[in-house]
This record gives structure tokens, sequence and C-alpha cells, in this order.
């Protein structure tokens, strides 16, 4: 376990042990502060069913109480409603991929409401775009405006709000995350070739291997929140090493050497660790960063990108020929009218707004 000296632990290290199920350290108590930190860190309800809310006070144990009983009924609606528009996607003929939270929440947790998710993310096959917007539609989803183009974003976001008023958020990608060095990590095919059953959701409902489950949350932690991410994502990582029997952890280390993202996967395993060690996770986080070369692959330089430009840069480096990048850069610069009056210029001519943004987006790039 890899610890830090008692003078330097905070409400995170305090929250840490008690997801592990260790007693909290010396001078901190499950109080509201510390609920408030378990919240912000997807972790509340796990907290609530920890060995150390035993000692929680009656008012913060009753709010950790109806947080975990509102997580699980949350839970169950979102994962009715997943069912159905999984069900209406395959009466027309697309069966995508789910990944991450709702997967995650039937296959590594005791209990779906223990793992919170915002949104439900699906993986697609590039061609299925237009097919999966239409069938959405139909099921009442609305596309939320976006920068939208070939190479800029890899996803697209769609909504809708239940007669309950709760709202239902899908992630569709069609590559695994955005920065463009990833472009090629676990496609739409891949996943389908190791996809599993998820019986909870319904006939409908698969979801990647094992192995493949962890690549996909090492890449998601590197790609979008390399610096401070929550418990519940390093929780994620720690619980699917565990999962992982020698035949998986082969084909975790063999997959991201393939895809030469060995150093990326190291460094998320790493941090996993530095909450949620053990001995899986160590063994795995070693072989990792054993076979990892950092000069050699161009997904490792992500871990250095600290600027916006930085991560253009190797965007541009990452695209397969000079028209790629020029089209890179035109959906920067110039993203499409539809955004653009949806939120630089609802009332302002197009040139004008186009102008402004590029302006104001100077500053952004070099910070």
């Amino acid at each position: 376990m890899v610890h830090l000296p008692s003078q330097e632990l905070s409400a995170v290290d305090a929250l840490a042990a008690a997801v592990r199920g260790e007693p909290l350290p010396p001078g901190f108590a499950v109080s509201d502060h510390l609920v408030d930190e378990a919240v912000a860190h997807g972790v509340a309800p796990l907290l609530a069913r920890a060995p150390a809310a035993a000692s929680a006070p009656p008012a913060v144990a009753s709010r950790l109480h109806g947080i975990l009983a509102g997580s699980e009924a949350l839970s169950a609606v979102r994962d009715g409603e997943l069912a159905r528009v999984l069900a209406h996607l395959a009466s027309g003929g697309v069966s995508p991929v789910v990944i991450k939270g709702a997967h995650l929440a039937h296959t590594i947790y005791p209990s779906p409401g223990l793992r919170p998710r915002g949104d439900t993310d699906l993986v697609i096959a590039w061609e299925e775009q237009a097919a999966v917007a239409g069938l959405l539609e139909t099921a009442g989803y609305r596309r939320k405006v976006h920068v939208r183009g070939t190479l800029i974003l890899g996803q697209c976001h769609f909504e809708r709000t239940d007669r309950a008023g709760i709202v239902h958020a899908l992630d569709v990608h069609w590559r695994l995350a955005a920065p463009l060095v990833f472009r090629h990590v676990l496609p739409a095919a891949a996943l389908h070739g190791s996809r599993v059953p998820i019986a909870a959701l319904g006939p409908h409902a698969w979801g990647p291997g094992r192995a493949h489950s962890l690549v996909i949350a090492c890449v998601h932690l590197v790609a979008h929140h390399p610096v401070n991410p929550i418990l519940l994502w390093l929780h994620d990582i720690a619980r699917l090493a565990e999962t992982l029997d020698d035949r998986d952890t082969a084909a975790f280390l063999a997959g991201a050497a393939g895809s030469s993202i060995s150093t990326v996967c190291a460094s998320a395993l790493d941090r996993a660790r530095r909450c949620f060690d053990g001995p899986a996770i160590g063994a795995l986080a070693l072989a990792a960063r054993a076979q990892s070369v950092p000069e050699e692959e161009r997904s490792a330089q992500v871990l250095r990108t600290s600027r916006p430009l930085d991560g253009l840069w190797l965007d541009l480096r990452s695209c397969d020929g000079w028209r790629e990048r020029v089209t890179l850069l035109r959906e920067h610069v110039f993203p499409d009218p539809e955004y653009m009056r949806a939120t630089t210029a609802p009332a302002g001519s197009l040139p004008l707004a186009y102008a402004r943004r590029a302006i104001a987006g100077l500053g952004k790039w070099v910070s």
C-alpha cells in the first residue's frame, strides 16, 4: 500500500482509506465534510457501505443512508431507460457496446447503485452515426449542440428528460477518447469481438470483456482526467485489476503493447495504486511498466501535455497525412454553423462570430 506521512494526509486520503474498508486515520471522522468529499469523488454510496460509516453521528449516518437509497433508486431508473434505448437501437439494426459506468456498475460492484453515473457511454462503428442519431431521435432524445466534425471529438451527446424530470444523457462514441493518438485503440469491431452480455440491462445489452474494460478505464483516465482524477475512477481501475485471471492479464498486456499504450496503462495503474493498492494491481502495473517503451509510444506524450496547444500539436502529429491535418485545423477554427449560431452568434453574423472566436481562442491555446 502506498501511504503518505500522517502529517500530509488529506480528506481524500482518509476517504480512500474508508473505501478500502480500513479505519479512518487519526484526526479524521465520518463527518459532513467527509461526505461532501465523497459526493465530489463519486464514492458516497461506497462510503455509506464502508465499516467506518458505523462510527458516523446519527445525522451524518442518516445522510449517508439517504444518498445510498437515492443512488440505488436512480440507478434502477437509468437502467430501465438504457434497456429501452438498447432495444430500440437493436430494432434498427444497431448493437452498441456499453462501456464505463453503466457496464462496470453491473460487473465489478455488488450493487449497481454503488457505482453512480451521470451519463451512459456507448460505442458504435463510425459508419453508424447517422443511423444512431435517427433512432435516438425517434426514442425521444435530442442531440446536444457541440463542435462536430470527422476528427475533432469522436463522440456526440444526446439527452432526454423523462416524465419524472430525470435527465438521461448518452455519450455515443466512435472512438474511445478525444485525442487522436488513441483513435485506433479498441474500435467497435474489436470490442464486439470480446463483448459479453449484461443480463441486468436486457437481452440487447453487451459490454466489453474484462481485459478491454481495464484498457478503456486506463485510457479514459489519462486522456481526459490527467490531473486530480476523482476516486471513483481510480477505484474502478483497482477493482478491474482484481478481476483479471491469467488469461485476462495476458490479453490486457498484449492489447496494451499492440496498441502502443503500455506507458499510458502503467501510469493509470500507478495512479490507482496510490489510493487502492494491492497485489493484483501492483503486479499488473509492474508488468505494464516493464513492457513500455515511452520513446517509441506516441501515446505516452499525452502524459506530458499541459496546454491545449500541446494537445493540438499531438493531434496533428497523429493525423494520417496533410489532408487530415488541414481538416482538423478547420474544425477547430471554423466549427459548423449550427454550433456557432447556438453558442457564439445567436443574433449576430457568422463571420463576426468566427473572428471573435479566433481572437478569444488565442489565449486559451497557449495558456
